[in-house]
């Protein structure tokens, strides 16, 4: 599959950023400036409803990292190297999005936009209720971008780039959404689902012996891309599984009692019994 699509795509024409200057700078103002419109929307709303500490320093910085990796398209670098390319994909995949999702700024945000915001946000929320399906989700995202039709078409456009990138940040910010602030078993599944599905990308691109994409660039910066899609990306999904894990493991504590049989209770409830 990968060996056929990258023969739709004309590797000359897919290192072409330069013929259209204007067009990668406009293309990466406007990604730029998505997540500032969003750091706006938060800054007014939280003088209306007030963030903790910890949660504002995490949105804060998750709006500095997204603005300078949107930012960071300007200039034809990125298509020079795959190894930046992807470093640039996992930021936004494993970083950015869950930042945003463990800084909860819906509260922030929907003080400004009121019941439009609610309407919108409405779908997004009946999703994030179902992790496999956001796990799903994701995964199809990054295997699409990254077959060589569509990886080579995004390098070739800086608008597809710009919508490659926002996809990534639509697909991942509603599958951290649902894993981070749920406790629930379906996010183990999920989370394993997109260990296995980024895995088998990562190991497919490192252990290739034929560049799949853009045909100048060299094959062992297509390996070390890989390589990074496969352990450090890997990574950050076993430890947000380890972190689930505890969380549903202290959810409750076993108890057992002269009166009663062996059960659980919330941790709430067993302060307020002593």
């Amino acid at each position: 599959m990968f060996a056929v699509s990258a023969s739709l795509v004309n590797p000359a024409n897919a290192h072409g950023w330069d013929d259209n200057a204007d067009e990668d700078f406009f293309s990466a103002m406007l990604g730029g400036l998505l997540p500032a419109a969003l750091w706006l929307i938060y800054v007014v709303g939280a003088g209306r409803i007030r963030p903790t500490n910890n949660r504002r320093l995490m949105f804060h910085g998750a709006s500095l990292l997204a603005a300078m990796t949107m930012f960071g398209s300007t200039g034809g670098w990125l298509d020079e190297s795959s190894t930046l390319h992807m470093v640039q994909h996992m930021l936004i995949l494993v970083v950015i999005a869950p930042l945003y999702v463990l800084a909860r700024p819906l509260p922030q945000w929907l003080a400004v936009s009121g019941k439009i915001g609610i309407r919108l946000w409405k779908p997004f929320l009946r999703l994030s209720r179902h992790p496999l399906r956001t796990g799903i989700l994701q995964s199809l995202v990054i295997w699409f971008w990254h077959t060589p039709v569509f990886y080579n078409l995004a390098l070739a456009s800086p608008w597809w780039h710009l919508a490659e990138h926002l996809s990534f940040a639509f697909a991942s910010g509603l599958f951290w959404w649902s894993i981070l602030l749920r406790r629930t078993l379906t996010v183990l599944p999920a989370l394993l689902l997109t260990l296995m599905s980024t895995g088998m990308l990562g190991a497919l691109l490192t252990f290739a012996q034929t560049p799949f994409y853009n045909d100048l660039l060299n094959i062992q910066d297509q390996q070390l891309a890989g390589l990074i899609m496969w352990v450090p990306g890997g990574l950050f999904y076993l430890l947000a599984g380890g972190w689930c894990s505890l969380r549903l493991f202290t959810k409750c504590i076993p108890i057992v009692d002269q009166n009663s049989v062996p059960g659980c209770l919330s941790k709430d409830a067993v302060n307020t019994s002593l």
